[in-house]
Parts: C-alpha cells; structure tokens; sequence
C-alpha cells in the first residue's frame, strides 16, 4: 500500500483504544467496515462481483441477497475461462471496476481461483478451470483490469474450497505437493503477478484447521513465502476462532454486527494467546485500505453500451462448438425453428452471490422473430409432456433447421448446493431427442455452466456449448450461429462421459464431511491422459468454422520458449488457442503424463501465416518437493488443438535437479493411475494418519454442526431452523428459488459458529450455547 497510505493508517490506529481495534477487525454491516471519524479513518465498501457488480445500498436487504442496483452482467467466469484471452479479460475486469467506482465501491469481492476438482461443484460455474495456469493467467489479467480503475480486487476463496456441501464444516486433508502444485499455484501467480488488495479465506479446513484461522496457509504461505500485505477478508460468516485468525494473519471478519468475536480476541489477549502487535498489524492493513479509497468513488457516468459491448464480445470468445457437421454457420434466409424456453427465459448467469440485477437481458426469440418458435419444457424445471414435445418436432419437421436450446436451471446449478449428476433435466434429453428425430438438422445449444451429459450427441447436426453467457449471451449466440463470429472457444476443463469417471467421484461431495484429495496432483486431464480415461469432450477442445495447419516447431532450450507456424487454412476469419504442453522426463516424483505450460490466442485472416512464440511456464516444469525444484532432463514439447489434439512434436533437455522416487509410492496408485485411489494409497501420499471422519450426533454435536444437522434429535433445534427457513422464504415470491435456497444453506445450514458471527446480532452466543446443549441432551445452562 502506498506510504502516503500506510502513514495515514499509522496514526488513526494509535488514536484508537484497544476495544476500537477489536471492533474494527469485525464488519460494521453486510457490505462495510466501521469508520472511525473522529480517528480520520472511513468505511470500506465492498461488494460481490466476479462477473459484474452486485451492490446494495445501506439499508436495502440485511440478508444482502435480494434487492442490488441495477449492473451489467457479465458472462460467467467458466465462460470467460472459454475465451483463453488474457486482454478480454482484462477488459471485462476494468469494465466492472469502472461500475465499482461509480456507485463507491472500493474492493470486488472476486474473481474465483478454486480449481475443478469435481464436474458437480454447484460453484464450478464462478471458477475459472481445472488447470492451476489457465485459471491463474486470466485471473491475473481480471484483477490487473479491476484494479487499474483505482478499484480494488479480492481473489477468493483462499484455498481448497472445491465443493458446497457441508462448506462451513469441511475439512479438506491435502499433501503438501498437491496443494502447492494444483490448489495454491493459480493464487501463487495472482498475488506475484497482479497484487490484489484483498484475499478471501475460505469457509473449510485444511487439514483440520479452518483457514480463517490457518497459520501455514495465510502467514507462512500468502504472507511470508509470496510477500502480500494486503488485507485477507474472511468469507461471510466464515470467521471460526477470532484469536487464531489474528495470530495466522487474518484481519477483517464479515459480516459482523454482533459482539461475539471481538469477547473471543479479548479473551484471548487476556490469556497471553494472541499478542496486541497483531491486532495493531490487522488494523493498520485495513485502515491503509479503508483510507485509499475513501472519497474514491468516480462520478463520471458508466458507458453502459462499451461495457456491454465488452460483455457481449466476452460472450461470443466463450462459445464453444463441441461438434458440427458443417451445419453451423446457418446459411443465409433459412428457415430455422427455435425450440426450448430458454430461448425467450435465458440461463445467463450463476446463481448465490454471483447473481447480477442485470440492465438489459436479450433473447434469442427476440433477436430472431422470424423464426418459428416451440417452448418444448418449462425453462425453470426443464419439466415437459407430451403435447410440448408434438409441438416441437411439428415446428422443427416443417423447417430446414432445428436449434434446440436447453442447459441447467438454477434450481440445478447454484451456490449452496452441488449437483446430484451430470445430467441434464429428462425433460430435454426427451425433447431433444424427439426433434432429433424429426429434422436430422438439429442444433443444440447448451446454456449451463460446467459439463453436462450429451446422450443424444451422435442424433444431432452440431452442439453449440454457449455457457452462461451474461445478459448480452442471446446476441453474441446468434451471431455464432448465423457466422458473424467465428466460434474460437476452448474448454477450459475436462467434459467427462460421466461424473463417475472423475477420480475424486468416490471421495467427494455427500455425504462425506471430510474431503480426502485423494487423487493428488491427478486432477482433470492430468488424471483422463494419464489413466488412459476416455471422455466426452478434453481440456482445450473448441472447433471453428475454418480451419488451422500447424508447422516448423522449434525449441529453444536457453529462453525455454517454444515456436511454430499456425496458418489459416480456411476460408473465413478465425482465432486459433494454440496450447503447449510438456511431458516430464521419467521417473521422480509421481506425475501426470502431460500438463500445459503455455498457450496463445492468434486471430489469422484466410490465407494467414503467422509465426507464433510461447515462453514455457517455470513451474510446469518443476515439482513441489520441500521447495520448488526444476526437475532436469527430457522433456518432450507437445502443440496443438487440444490436450488431445496434437500437431507438433519436440524435445527440450532441462538442466536441472534429478528428484529420486521415493520407494513409498512402490506398488501405490499414483506409480500407476487406473481406476481411482483407496484410503490405503492416500494415506501413503499423505504421510500420516488420516484423521476419523466427524459425524456428530445427540451427545455429540459441537459449534462446527449446523440447526438442520441438530434438527434430526432435537425438536428446539427444529423449531428454530423452521423459524429461520421460513423467514428467508418470506423474502421471496418462490421458495425453490435458489437464491432462497443459497440463503436457508449460509443460514439454517451454516455451521453454528457462523451463524453466530453471521447473523448481525440475531443469533446471540448465548441462544447459539443454549441451543447446542439442547441438542446433546443437556440443560440450556450448562457449562463445559
């Protein structure tokens, strides 16, 4: 932070009594941190925005889930993941710190750099990829772009935060190697690289201890290892022991609004446990914040059409065509049905935090009045009958061609919940099929945010993977569609056959309230290419409507860069994400047979040559063994399409440390990556028990147990979620809702320490004690 900054901070926090300092590390309300006039130090306003701004004014919604003004919404982060273009990116960052610092925001709270670990995550559609340099490339780029607005950025969530189930309680048991390599290496490049002014802790354990209050992970790793001296938030609610978070470096608890936490950081420094230079630290980090951007908000009127015009471009770089049969583009004047309501109720966002009062949505039926029109299912179930279904093939048998859209309601595909299957609603696998059917040419567009099962692909013409396309996704689809862009997208993660075949499918998710990252540094396509896994759609695949010839690879092993020719063998303007990846010479460490270690988006005009150069990331080409270490050797030099569509091949001979295999992975799963790893083999990568698994029950049930989990024995219990859950349901016309849904979760599901430091006040720590005592059995009184 700039001195001019730190100076100022310096001098309100000495005018501040001890008592000031612990309310400052708690925020004042949903979206601000306490100001101290008197002391010269402001509020901090922040506020959600991964893919567009979601600000609410004082005062407006103390749940801070329903009423935002007015934004632009942008496309999803998987989708914009989809586009491999780092300076669009940044683009769609700095127009969304532009809308910040018009309505006073100070800090973003985004983007997301959890990796993919599992394709069921209901968050997947808010991350960007299941690759560490993908991700931490474009995040990069997205902060770089916020803050160059004089906004500020808050990566998030800090680290390990791969699935919604049981969040607030999880505890995610990770080797060293694999945390650094897959889970930290995205947030590594982002902290280096762009400076963010803030970093989101995550709501669960590592390794049994809760992040918000992990030493190794926020002082020894984001502070003292990578140099960043910022300020760290907690997710909100997400603040465990108020004590441990100041000693491990964290400074600011959200939401706040009760007393709770401030009596556990007093107790604490009575106790000789926390130390007040700590305090003071904290305090000085986020008075330095608070008093940047103070007064900072930018009067000047937002160019709300550049930046939906930025949207809609980000939109038309994230489609991906995942097959044609060169029915795409549409030929000109034909006669097209348009079939599924999402064409006139789109799926353009994510639901939970993410969830944008978007100004100006557009529809695919409104863009094209033209074309015949079925609404084939219910766009907010994906529910349909016979007569929908008679409809839709009548309406598609009587045109040239059929593009069919369906995807993944909300009520599927959201924060708070994770998803049971990779399937989409029966509904529209029936309708598609059926159109299928009755016109050969069918076109399917698929509006989600993470990978869904295609079991009708070989039936249809072409498969159009539009995302989630933000509220100008409808215009950038047709103009996919009808040519006047080109499709350039590449997935950004694995698309497997099945859920099941994930590596982690059989350690994930429910009911499991500990997550053993079993897998290891397998993750995504290092795990399918290794094991020999067949898939879906692989990472890096996209078609175009032309086509790309690749040639005359060379290797320089001095500058580590590698470059090759890529020309334009079509017929029509293109871009084409050349990737590289590398294999690593034999023996060490467990690894995958491949990883990607550069890429490059070139836009090539018909005819175009064009001599392309990608310099080899570092640590793709070394391992995480007590220290980064370059493993020297063989490498071989793999370019192409995809991960598995390769057209060049090369070798580079690293200079570098020869890393021994250690005889306990003899006879484990990582020496030999079929099927999925046992407990047995986990344990060995580990390096130390596995701690048992914490199911609680009457008797019991601790502060980490939610009042849905205490509802199942105790009847108080129940009556008060009841009470909450119905609350929450009163804000909204429709309880299936998933922003109602998200809500009774972080509330009713929340662990009970967090709603206690969630809840403003509402939640007293004595009715939380009370409660957890009823729950077990014992007197509302009792102590210990």
């Amino acid at each position: 932070m700039d001195s001019e900054y730190s100076s100022a901070a310096e001098k309100a926090v000495a005018s501040l009594s001890r008592d000031q300092l612990l309310d400052l590390g708690v925020g004042a309300d949903f979206w601000r941190t306490k100001s101290y006039p008197e002391a010269g130090l402001p509020a901090l306003t922040v506020s959600d925005g991964p893919s567009g701004l979601r600000y609410q004014k004082p005062g407006t919604d103390a749940k801070g889930m329903v009423i935002s003004e007015p934004a632009t919404c942008f496309p999803a982060l998987a989708t914009a993941a989809a586009t491999w273009d780092s300076d669009l990116v940044e683009q769609m960052g700095a127009a969304i710190g532009r809308e910040a610092r018009s309505m006073g925001v100070g800090v973003v709270l985004g983007p997301g750099l959890n990796i993919k670990r599992s394709p069921l995550c209901g968050r997947n559609f808010e991350y960007f990829s299941e690759d560490p340099l993908l991700a931490g490339t474009l995040a990069t780029s997205h902060v770089r772009g916020v803050q160059s607005t004089g906004a500020g950025s808050c990566v998030k969530h800090f680290a390990v935060n791969s699935q919604e189930y049981k969040r607030f309680s999880n505890d995610s048991l990770v080797d060293e190697r694999t945390l650094r390599e897959i889970y930290l290496r995205a947030f590594e490049m982002v902290v280096r690289d762009a400076k963010p002014q803030m970093v989101m802790s995550a709501y669960v354990m590592l390794n049994g201890i809760y992040c918000s209050d992990n030493r190794h992970l926020l002082r020894e790793i984001l502070r003292d290892e990578w140099g960043f001296d910022g300020v760290v938030v907690t997710d909100w609610g997400g603040m465990h022991d108020r004590g441990a978070a100041y000693e491990a470096g964290c400074d600011l608890a959200m939401p706040g609004g009760g007393k709770h936490l401030q009596r556990q950081a007093a107790a604490a420094l009575e106790a000789g446990t926390l130390h007040e230079e700590r305090v003071r630290e904290s305090a000085r980090r986020l008075a330095a914040l608070a008093i940047a951007h103070a007064g900072s908000a930018d009067e000047a009127a937002v160019d709300v059409a550049a930046n939906r015009e930025v949207a809609r471009r980000v939109a038309a770089e994230g489609h991906v065509l995942l097959a044609n049969d060169g029915t795409l583009p549409l030929a000109a004047g034909a006669r097209v049905a348009l079939i599924g309501q999402m064409a006139e109720k789109p799926r353009y966002q994510g639901g939970g935090s993410s969830h944008i009062n978007a100004r100006q949505v557009a529809t695919m039926r409104e863009l094209r009045p033209g074309w015949t029109y079925a609404a084939g299912y219910d766009a907010r179930t994906g529910e349909t009958n016979d007569a929908l279904i008679d409809e839709a093939a009548r309406v598609a048998r009587d045109a040239e061609v059929a593009v069919v859209v369906v995807g993944l309601p909300e009520t599927i595909e959201s924060e708070g919940y994770d998803r049971e299957d990779m399937r989409l609603p029966e509904g529209m696998n029936r309708l598609v099929a059926a159109v299928a059917a009755a016109n050969p040419r069918t076109v399917v567009v698929l509006q989600c945010g993470s990978p869904v099962e295609l079991p009708w692909e070989a039936d249809v013409a072409a498969v159009l993977y539009a995302g989630l396309g933000g509220e100008a996704g409808a215009e950038a689809t047709v103009d996919v569609l009808e040519g006047g862009v080109n499709p350039s997208g590449k997935l950004p993660e694995t698309w497997p056959l099945r859920a099941e075949d994930a590596p982690c499918a059989e350690c994930w998710g429910k009911p499991h309230r500990q997550s053993q990252y079993r897998e290891g540094v397998f993750v995504g396509y290092r795990y399918y290419r290794t094991a020999g896994v067949p898939v879906a759609h692989c990472f890096g695949q996209g078609l175009s409507y032309t086509s790309f010839s690749y040639d005359r690879l060379a290797v320089d092993a001095a500058s580590r860069t590698v470059s090759f020719d890529i020309t334009n063998a079509g017929q029509v303007v293109g871009a084409e994400v050349a990737q590289v990846y590398v294999a690593a010479p034999e023996g060490g460490l467990p690894h995958p047979r491949v990883q990607l270690a550069g890429f490059a988006r070139v836009e090539l005009a018909p005819g175009e040559t064009r001599r392309v150069g990608v310099p080899l990331d570092e640590k793709s080409l070394s391992v995480w063994d007590n220290g980064w270490k370059v493993v020297g050797g063989i490498y071989q030099v793999l370019v192409g399409s995809s991960v598995e569509d390769v057209r060049l091949r090369g070798a580079l001979d690293i200079a570098g440390k020869g890393i021994a295999a250690p005889g306990k992975y003899a006879g484990t799963w990582y020496r030999s990556p079929k099927g999925k790893p046992t407990e047995a083999d986990f344990r060995v990568l580990l390096g130390r028990a596995i701690p048992p698994e914490a199911h609680h029950t009457k008797g019991t049930y601790d502060e980490t147990d939610s009042l849905l989990e205490m509802a199942e024995t105790s009847g108080t219990c129940r009556f008060v979620a009841n009470q909450i859950r119905g609350a929450v349901e009163r804000q909204y016309d429709d309880p299936t809702d998933p922003q109602c849904r998200m809500s009774i979760a972080s509330s009713a599901g929340c662990a009970l320490f967090g709603l206690v430091n969630c809840s403003g006040g509402a939640m007293p720590e004595g009715v939380a004690h009370a409660l957890l005592n009823l729950a077990n059995g014992r007197a509302p009184w009792h102590r210990g």
